[in-house]
Parts: C-alpha cells; structure tokens; sequence
C-alpha cells in the first residue's frame, strides 16, 4: 500500500512536474512570440523610418533641383530681357540717327569748316510752347514749324557754300533769348525763324508776311523784301508784304534776321495748304532762293 501510495504520489509528483514543464512550455512559446512579435514590430517601425529619412531625402532634392531651375530660368529670363531692351534702344538710336540724318543732312564738320555762309534757321515755338492751334482740328504751330523748317535746312544744305544751323531738330522747348544767343554764337550771316500765324477773332484771314527787326540798319530789311517776294513767286498765296517788328529773338540777334508767317493755321482753307507736304516743299524753295539770292548780293559787294 505505502508503495501504491508512494508510486502514486510519485506518479502525482511527476503528472505535476510534467504540467509545470508543460505550462513553462507555453509561457515560453508564449515569450518567443511575443518577441518575434516585437522584433518584426521594430524592424517594420525601422523600415519606416528608413523610408521617410529616404522620402525627406528626395523631397530636400526635388526642392533644391526646382529653386535651381526656377532660379536659372530667372536669370535667363533677365538675360533676355536686357537684350531685348539693349536691341530696342540700339533700334532706336540707329532709327533716330537716320531721321535725323534724312531730315537735316547739313553735312560733316570737316566740309562746313570750308563753307563760305552760315545759316540759322529757327523752327518757332517747341515742347509745352504750342503755338497757334488750328480752330478745326488737334494740329499745333510748333510742330508745322518743324516740319517746314526741316525742308528748308535739307535744301540750302545741299548748297556748296552753305552751312545749316538749327536751332531745335525735335519737339524742345527754348527760350527766345537762347535762340537768339545760339544765332550770335554759331556767327550765322542771316537768321530765318519759322512760324504760323493766327487770327484772333475770325478764321478768314490769308497770306504770308515777313518780319524783320525795328529800324535795321543791317541788312535785315533788304533779306526781308528779297525773301517774301520770292516766296510768292513759288506758291499761289496772298502776298501780305514785310513788317517791322520788336520780337525778341530779332532784337537780340547780331546778324540780318527775319522771323517768316508761312500762313493763317487758324483759316480752314490755309490750313490744308500748309500741311500739305507738295506746298510745305515749294515754300521752302521759295525762301531758300530768296536767301541766297541776299547772299549772293552781299557776297558781290
């Protein structure tokens, strides 16, 4: 019986032990798995990280590589804006040599140093200085001014013995004195001012009419009478005849000078005949013929 009962306790004592292996087994199996389980968690959670290190890495590329591109196509973009700028000024200058090249061709200095006369021609008024204006349209004195003037400078500069002065080649603004005092200092032989004349109260009034300094005793009078009467002899126009008169830029002036009203711009009918560039150029021809005829009177004596 004692052995019965010890085997069986023995028995028992093992059947325990076998269960205390057994459930150390399962706790075991248990912390294996949980341990995979987390190692396979840390690996994961370390793959991610890997991942965003290598999606922040990119993106830090991607952002460098578009400041580049954006910062190059910046400078490109500079660089051909101030090309085109560079042409466009470039353009315009050559443009603007041309014009006035075409429009006062007065020769080099080397050939006007062998001219024989000095003419200065005054295109009156200029910039914020308008002028008469037409009654019938946005048309200004200073700019018809110009406009005859430069055919006048074209033509008595293609004279051998002629050299041309002007006064203003653009739209500027000068002073009646400054005119005067370019005149004296350019030692022009005679000063012939351009201008437009006006009717204050009607737009009837015609003709052309040349004015020259009070009591002159230079000469002024006689290249008034010469140039007037050869100017209507050149266009069909009421002969309105000289006039003396005070005008600052002929009171200032050391040489013969005449200041010439080409017209009424605020006489419909007479304004169409002076925008007219067929009897702009016959005008001019006119008055370039009555000064050197002047001249060539006084070059005789």
């Amino acid at each position: 019986m004692k052995k019965k009962l010890l085997d069986g306790k023995i028995t028992l004592i093992i059947c325990k032990s076998v269960k205390i292996y057994t459930k150390k087994g399962e706790e075991m199996s248990k912390g294996n798995n949980n341990n995979n389980s987390r190692n396979k968690s840390k690996k994961t959670s370390h793959l991610n990280r890997k991942k965003r290190k290598l999606n922040k890495k990119k993106l830090a590329v991607l952002i460098c590589f578009t400041v580049l591109f954006l910062f190059i196509a910046f400078k490109a973009t500079q660089g051909v804006v101030a090309l085109v700028k560079s042409m466009d000024k470039s353009n315009k200058t050559s443009q603007q040599q041309n014009v006035n090249s075409e429009q006062f061709d007065l020769g080099n200095e080397e050939e006007n140093k062998k001219k024989k006369y000095t003419v200065f021609i005054d295109p009156g008024h200029g910039g914020n200085d308008k002028g008469t204006e037409s009654k019938t349209s946005n048309r200004y004195e200073k700019d018809l001014n110009l406009q005859i003037a430069k055919k006048l400078a074209n033509k008595l500069s293609k004279q051998k013995d002629i050299q041309v002065v002007v006064s203003r080649t653009d739209d500027t603004y000068i002073s009646l004195k400054d005119r005067a005092i370019l005149a004296n200092n350019s030692s022009a032989d005679v000063l012939v001012s351009i201008h437009l004349n006006a009717e204050k109260n009607g737009n009837t009034a015609t003709g052309i009419e040349t004015w020259y300094r009070n009591k002159a005793t230079d000469g002024s009078k006689e290249l008034a009478q010469t140039v007037q009467s050869t100017i209507v002899s050149y266009v069909k126009v009421r002969d309105r005849g000289i006039v003396e008169n005070n005008f600052e830029v002929l009171r200032e002036s050391n040489m013969p000078a005449i200041l010439i009203e080409c017209g009424f711009l605020t006489t419909p009918s007479e304004e169409q005949k002076i925008i007219n560039e067929k009897y702009q150029d016959q005008l001019a021809e006119g008055i370039v013929q009555g000064v050197l005829s002047y001249l060539d009177s006084k070059g005789n004596k």
